[in-house]
């Protein structure tokens, strides 16, 4: 089943993507999962569990050595610590260019499964289930900075969700879920759909080196956008997707958040009878979007030269403890536009052609 949906990818390259497309059909992930006929049992329906967007606009690391005493005979050596510290944040686009990609999306979405004569599920209908008792509805279209450190989650105007709640600080309860199919079943096994894209833009790596007579803290960025196969806790031990994982995860559900177009239908145990996905089996980057796309803090300290005496002499650093570095990246705000609607465009018409596929199967 799965070969199958590969080949058939290979030939729809060339339906919905451009010539030169952002996505290769050899990046795709391609998950099919088809039992007891299920699609002839559900109804033509889709209600949209899930459209989000979430753009990386800030991201920090920092590395640091602790000081060192060296006692030799007369004197007694002293290496100070080190600490660096970066912190580089998007410039070029905002929120409202956000917005606009995002609601140009959801519309694409929605048109494509409309066509193909699917009726969407207003969140009105879905809320008077028993999945979704007790949970609270939000609306779209307001961006969210309280989801996850250095990133804006973006939801389409005038799209409405649930969750379980709202924290204190912001954050939604119960928003970054696996879909469910449970959800499926009280729907009388209409289709549940997610669409999830992520965006992060640069990528941080903090190091640092000890010696008896030297140390140094380094902080490395790499200044790409990409639209992310996944991420989670694994991916970076630093601020951004560190945090970015804990923040869209939890201990219960999958340990990273995917991007992928996906529908599920049904219900058996803790599972759906159909599910079709479409991911990314890689990071897919974009070009042409960053003139600068590499970034070096370094904080060094060495022994100073000294002369021996009778006492016992302190040697401290040359240069300072501390670095603390702020940088702005700028992108080109028309090429950035260009390559996050691009990308979202392709993987939505992968999704929903290989979803209708597997109806078919």
């Amino acid at each position: 089943m799965k070969s199958l949906l590969t080949i058939i990818l290979l030939v729809m390259a060339g339906i919905f993507q451009p010539a030169d497309p952002y996505i290769s059909s050899k990046d795709y992930d391609v998950g099919a999962f088809h039992r007891s006929k299920q699609s002839s049992k559900s109804p033509k329906r889709i209600y949209i569990q899930k459209f989000r967007a979430l753009f990386e606009v800030f991201e920090e690391a920092s590395a640091s050595t602790s000081g060192t005493t060296n006692n030799r005979a007369n004197r007694a050596t002293t290496v100070s610590g080190t600490k660096t510290s970066m912190g580089v944040q998007l410039s070029g686009v905002d929120i409202p260019d956000f917005q606009k990609i995002v609601d140009d999306a959801y519309n694409d979405f929605v048109s494509q499964l409309e066509a193909d004569g699917y009726e969407i599920i207003s969140a009105e209908e879905a809320g008077k289930t028993d999945y979704y008792s007790g949970y609270t509805k939000l609306k779209g279209g307001a961006s969210s900075t309280d989801q996850a450190t250095g990133y804006v989650m973006v939801t389409p105007t005038g799209y409405d969700y649930w969750v379980k709640g709202v924290s204190n600080s912001g954050r939604e309860k119960g928003t970054f879920v696996d879909t469910s199919s449970k959800l499926s079943q009280d729907l009388g096994d209409a289709y549940v759909a997610e669409a999830t894209f992520v965006f992060p833009f640069v990528n941080l790596d903090a190091s640092s080196t000890s010696f008896a007579n030297y140390a140094s803290s380094k902080v490395k960025a790499d200044i790409n956008l990409r639209l992310a196969a996944a991420v989670g806790t694994q991916d970076n031990e630093q601020m951004g997707l560190k945090s970015f994982g804990k923040g869209f995860t939890n201990s219960g559900t999958a340990s990273r958040l995917a991007s992928q177009v996906r529908f599920v239908a049904g219900h058996m145990a803790s599972s759906p009878l159909f599910d079709s996905s479409t991911g990314l089996k890689r990071d897919v980057y974009f070009g042409g979007v960053f003139k600068e796309d590499k970034l070096v803090e370094v904080t060094s300290a060495e022994v100073a030269t000294f002369s021996k005496t009778a006492y016992p002499q302190m040697v401290m650093v040359s240069g300072g403890e501390l670095n603390l570095a702020s940088h702005y990246v700028a992108c080109d705000t028309k090429n950035y536009i260009t390559a996050a609607k691009g990308s979202i465009t392709e993987l939505i018409g992968s999704g929903i052609y290989n979803f209708k596929t597997l109806v078919k199967d």
